[in-house]
């Protein structure tokens, strides 16, 4: 049969129900350990030359897949009818990292025996239609990938740069969150989103649905509302006493040799080589060999800056050291803690952490890195209402703040009403 132009068309038909087509079933990581995974990537991208491309992979965890059936609609159904039996979102917790040797870098995790139950139960009804990988039916290795071997030009050393790779990895310490699985996604072959089911708001979204951040809101309005007191009671961290016999002092975001640095946070340098010189007399004019000091990241930055360590062997005190996400070097001057820890100094609870996000289960005091002096509305050197504290070194005069003065500072806001806190003083 000719076609309008001459052209022959084809008399075949595709037959479309007898090709199968293929699905991943995953869910997505959100808040606060989305953004720190991405950091991550970022990092890592930037310090080992990896191609991450313009659009970097969503963070998530594969629960099964990729699989291939013809039955779309069955497949969505089970997702679903297994999904809904939970009431609450199972849980899991970040644990170290781990790597397939010439393949991968991930995030190893440690899954709830409710979401093992969830992957497990996914896998024996699609098994029935689908066709499944090797991997699916064994034992459950929950990851989430960092660094794929594709990400690096052809030609590279693989093994070698993934040694490389592990090695600055294990000077980090993963902070423990503990997660929930908000939403079961369905991605097609084109990696897009087909559907979500919601755990807590007990339906099925398409993808317009899923992509609405206003219904996102709803979903962690639900967790919140639903779990926080529980959470508080469950989740809330151990404070570690801080009982150190010197005294102790704090800061962040210093970003020596950062000659950009100068210009974006409106620094009173002349240029970097002054910088650096007046908050090393900074730093060592205040502290002394025996004292303590809390430093919540970012230490240096820029293609020219020396490593981290170089200025930490500069610096006086027992410092213990928060990465920011441009510490991105080997950091053997400094005891590395992890980002959220938790100290009770004279009897007040602080949380240190770089980049400022309030877990659920906490409503204390937060000390901060990372927003510089760029916000100041959102991110006062101290914001009496919403409890945190910005030790960024633009609001310290350059030089690390004792605790003793952030002490004082937190009762002058605990002793004032909210009605007479003055906006020009705190807020």
């Amino acid at each position: 049969m000719w076609g309008l132009f001459g052209r022959r068309r084809s008399t075949r038909r595709s037959n479309n129900r007898s090709r199968k087509s293929k699905y991943l079933i995953e869910f997505r990581f959100h808040g606060y350990t989305k953004k720190a995974i991405k950091e991550l990537q970022g990092t890592l991208g930037e310090e080992f030359g990896a191609q991450l491309g313009r659009r970097k992979e969503v963070p998530h965890i594969t629960l099964v897949g990729p699989c291939f059936t013809t039955d779309r609609k069955r497949l969505i159904k089970e997702v679903e009818n297994v999904a809904k039996k939970y009431d609450t979102p199972p849980s899991f917790k970040l644990n170290d990292f781990g790597t397939f040797p010439g393949r991968a870098i991930f995030v190893n995790i440690a899954p709830s025996k409710e979401l093992v139950e969830m992957r497990n139960e996914l896998v024996k009804r699609l098994e029935k239609f689908c066709k499944l990988k090797d991997h699916d039916h064994g034992e459950y290795a929950a990851h989430a990938t960092l660094l794929l071997n594709t990400h690096f030009r052809r030609g590279t050393d693989i093994r070698r740069k993934f040694a490389s790779i592990m090695e600055y990895l294990n000077s980090w310490k993963i902070p423990e969150i503990e997660n929930k699985v908000l939403r079961i996604t369905v991605l097609g072959g084109d990696s897009r989103i087909v559907c979500e089911y919601d755990i807590l708001l007990k339906k099925m979204l398409d993808r317009k649905d899923a992509l609405n951040r206003d219904i996102m809101r709803e979903t962690i309005a639900s967790l919140k509302d639903g779990h926080q007191d529980t959470e508080r009671k469950a989740r809330r961290p151990e404070a570690v006493e801080d009982d150190h016999p010197g005294r102790v002092f704090i800061v962040s975001d210093l970003h020596f040799d950062h000659k950009n640095i100068i210009k974006y946070c409106n620094r009173p340098f002349r240029s970097v080589n002054e910088m650096n010189r007046a908050m090393l007399a900074n730093w060592n004019k205040r502290v002394r060999n025996g004292d303590k000091v809390y430093y919540l990241g970012d230490m240096t930055f820029g293609r020219r800056s020396r490593p981290t360590d170089f200025w930490l062997s500069k610096l006086n005190g027992k410092i213990q050291f928060i990465r920011g996400n441009h510490d991105t070097d080997i950091i053997t001057k400094a005891e590395v803690i992890k980002n959220n820890f938790l100290i009770r100094y004279k009897g007040h609870d602080l949380l240190l952490m770089h980049d400022p996000y309030r877990p659920a289960s906490y409503d204390g005091w937060i000390i901060h890195g990372d927003k510089h002096n760029n916000s100041p509305e959102k991110f006062p050197h101290v914001h009496c209402k919403n409890k945190t504290i910005n030790i960024c070194a633009e609001y310290t005069k350059y030089a690390p703040m004792s605790l003793d003065e952030i002490i004082s500072t937190i009762k002058k806001c605990v002793h004032r009403p909210v009605s007479l806190w003055p906006d020009d003083e705190f807020d």
